[in-house]
Parts: structure tokens; C-alpha cells; sequence
């Protein structure tokens, strides 16, 4: 995907994270993980140490990995023979071992302890992450591709949609659409127990209400209760708001985008509510430039919406509710920074961050937008380009 200078140069700045905090080997398993560094989620492992060539530990696809990593590789088909490579690797000799701890299963920690049984485990996982923050610019190049192919999202609607017409299949046509136009649909969520279904979620009404543990206003009841996310086979009624918040990835990179759209003419609480969210994304957007913290943002749009008489309801009801405004996205959906209370850190040019506020009106639904933007010296640039008017249809 990315060229090996790319790839080299994200390498070093993990060695010197890894020496910043004295830490002698890095063990990397997650697929996000290991496209970012190796290039391909196909190898098992990849071994960093502080000094010194990674390498990549794998046991299956060892043909198509040769072939799309330009890392050394080591193929094991034993237990012993992988303990062998760790050992190689300086497992068994180093105080100090870094891991991304928050997707790592119980049963795999207990496989690979006895490997560097000597050694400290350090947690990498917010490391890693705040790592790729900043995205280069062939990596923005990607995720504007994607958010051209979301700038379709409007007029879809517009085409498919027909009286009588279920969240299902008006989901579904938008989804065909964009898998014809090249949506891996493999959406990658970082946060434990956190499950996508199809492209996003299209809700209408008290549908978008609907309690999850997503972390967000809105993740739709979904088609059953073992899938309670989603779409529902429910007609969609008139009058009532339809919330498409929709994930797109492209070459592994995800934009996020939400649009509103109504079956005649919406009550005017609704109206109401969009152009409020729509001068609280503005007012996000102004917030958004290098320098500035992260909870500043979202401490902008809190305090405007309160001004403009949506305090109650603002990123959700009661326990529904959730504390942040924005988020990066890249090759997960949800990555850092977040635009969040107490989060104090800076923000810098060539972050890749979903802006997304959103009011939820009791016995009504969910009303709100959402765009994916990258942070330059002068301002935001918005990647989606999807005009933000609600879509009026029928």
C-alpha cells in the first residue's frame, strides 16, 4: 500500500518511542497494528526491538507475505519452533517487553509469557495509537478518495428511496452502491465488544434511540437481539428523521459521515435541532487548529448548543449520553485524538478527525451530522464532501 521508506520511517518512530520509555522488545498482534508497521495484517507477529530490523512471525499465507512485506520473515509450524524465534529475537534477555494489551486475549498472554518470562509487560496500546495520529499525506490522499465516494450519499437516498421502502433495504441499496464503487466494508472498531453490522446505521424515528453499548448516540436496533445494531426491517414512516451514519474504507483507511434525510417534510423541532448541529459543527470546526486541546472542541460545541437551547438531549438522553463531539479515524474507525473533557493533549496539522454532533429529542429520534475533516496550519479541510442539507424526499 505504502512504500518502504513509508513503512521504515513509522518503524524508527516506534524504536524511539521503545527508547524514550526503555522498553527492549516490541510484540506487535493486531491486524491495524500490523498493516500500519508491516504493511499487511496477514503475519501473526511482528518483532521490534529497540535497535535493530523488525521481524515478521508467521504461519500461515508465508507466500503472499514474502511477496507484499519487505520485512524479514520467520515461518514457524511448531510451538517450539516459535519459541525459538522469540528467543532469536532477544524475548528470552529483555527486562522490558511492549504490547497492545487491550486487544490481547487471556489465552494468547498465557502462550506467550513463558517466551520472556523475566521480562516487564508494558502496555502500548495508547502509544500505538497516538503514534499514527497525524496522518501523511498519502495517507489523507486515500481517505479523501473515500470521502468522494460518501459525497454520493445525498443523491442515493434521493434515487432509492420509495414509499413504503424499510431502513433495511434503503441501507442495503446505499451499501451496494458503495461496495460497487471499491467499500472494503471490513469496518475495524478498537473498543472490546463493539460490533459493526453491514456499512453503518440507518435509523428512523424512536429507531434511532434505541440503547446500545456503541459508543455513540445512535447505534440503531439492529434485525434481531443477537444483532442488536443497525437496521431494522421497519417501514419507514413519514415525517419522522432518518439518521445514515455510515463508515466507508478504502485501502483499510475509514471515513466516517452522517446525513439526515425525511420522508416530507420534517415537524419543525426537527428543523430546529439540524440547524442547531449544523452551527455546532461550524463551531467545532473553528476550534479545530494546531495547538489548541482536544477538549476544547468539545467544550465549544457543549456550551453552543447549550446557547442555542439543545442542552438537554446533546450527544444523547441520560445514561445514552456520551462525552465527546469528534473523533480520529484512519485505519480504525475510532482512533485518537478525542474530542473529550479532560483531554488536554495538543492537536496538529494532519490529523484525521470525524466531527459529529448530534441531539437525541425524546419521542422523536436522533437529529445531527457528521464529517470527516484533516487539521491543516489554516484551518480544516473537509474530506466529506456529501452536501450537509437534510435530503427532503418523496
Amino acid at each position: 500500500m505504502f512504500s518502504t521508506e513509508m513503512l521504515t520511517s513509522r518503524l524508527q518512530k516506534l524504536q524511539d518511542l521503545l527508547a524514550e520509555r526503555e522498553i527492549d522488545l516490541a510484540i506487535l498482534h493486531y491486524a491495524t497494528d500490523l498493516c500500519y508497521y508491516a504493511g499487511s495484517p496477514l503475519p501473526l507477529y511482528l518483532l521490534v526491538p529497540r535497535q535493530g530490523e523488525a521481524l515478521v512471525v508467521a504461519r500461515k499465507a508465508l507466500a503472499r507475505i514474502a511477496e507484499e512485506v519487505s520485512l524479514p520473515l520467520s515461518a514457524f509450524s511448531s510451538s517450539k519452533e516459535m519459541a525459538a524465534i522469540f528467543a532469536e529475537a532477544g524475548a528470552g534477555e529483555a527486562a522490558r517487553v511492549g504490547m497492545a494489551l487491550d486487544t490481547l486475549s487471556y489465552n494468547t498472554v498465557q502462550k506467550l509469557l513463558p517466551l520472556f518470562s523475566r521480562a516487564e509487560m508494558v502496555d502500548l496500546a495508547w502509544d500505538i495509537r497516538c503514534l499514527r495520529m497525524v496522518k501523511s499525506p498519502e495517507e489523507i490522499a486515500v481517505m479523501a478518495r473515500g470521502g468522494r465516494i460518501m459525497g454520493t450519499m445525498a443523491d442515493l437516498i434521493c434515487e432509492h428511496f420509495r414509499p413504503g421502502i424499510t431502513e433495511l433495504e434503503l441501507s442495503a441499496a446505499l451499501e451496494y452502491a458503495f461496495r460497487r464503487q471499491g467499500n472494503e466494508m471490513l469496518i475495524r472498531c478498537r473498543r472490546e465488544g463493539v460490533e459493526m453490522a453491514g456499512c453503518g446505521v440507518c435509523a428512523a424515528g424512536l429507531n434511532a434511540l434505541a440503547g446500545t453499548k456503541f459508543e455513540g448516540v445512535c447505534g440503531g436496533v439492529g434485525l434481531s437481539a443477537a444483532v442488536p445494531f443497525g437496521v431494522t426491517a421497519h417501514p419507514i414512516p413519514p415525517h419522522t428523521p432518518i439518521l445514515l451514519d455510515y463508515g466507508l474504507v478504502i485501502e483499510g483507511y475509514h471515513i466516517d459521515q452522517t446525513r439526515m434525510a425525511c420522508w416530507g417534510e420534517p415537524p419543525d423541532a426537527v428543523t430546529r435541532a439540524f440547524d442547531v448541529m449544523l452551527e455546532v459543527e461550524e463551531a467545532v470546526f473553528a476550534a479545530l487548529r494546531p495547538g489548541a486541546t482536544w477538549e476544547e472542541a468539545y467544550l465549544i460545541a457543549a456550551a453552543r448548543a447549550a446557547e442555542l437551547g439543545c442542552a438537554e438531549g446533546f450527544m444523547g438522553l441520560g445514561s445514552e449520553q456520551v462525552k465527546f463531539v469528534g473523533h480520529g479515524v484512519g485505519l480504525e474507525l475510532d482512533e485518537p485524538p478525542i474530542l473529550a473533557p479532560r483531554m488536554t493533549y495538543p492537536l496538529e496539522a494532519g490529523m484525521t478527525i470525524a466531527v459529529e454532533p448530534k441531539v437525541a429529542l425524546p419521542g422523536v429520534g436522533v437529529v445531527g451530522i457528521e464529517d470527516t475533516v484533516v487539521i491543516r496550519e489554516g484551518g480544516i479541510e473537509r474530506l466529506t464532501s456529501c452536501p450537509r442539507e437534510m435530503v427532503i424526499v418523496g
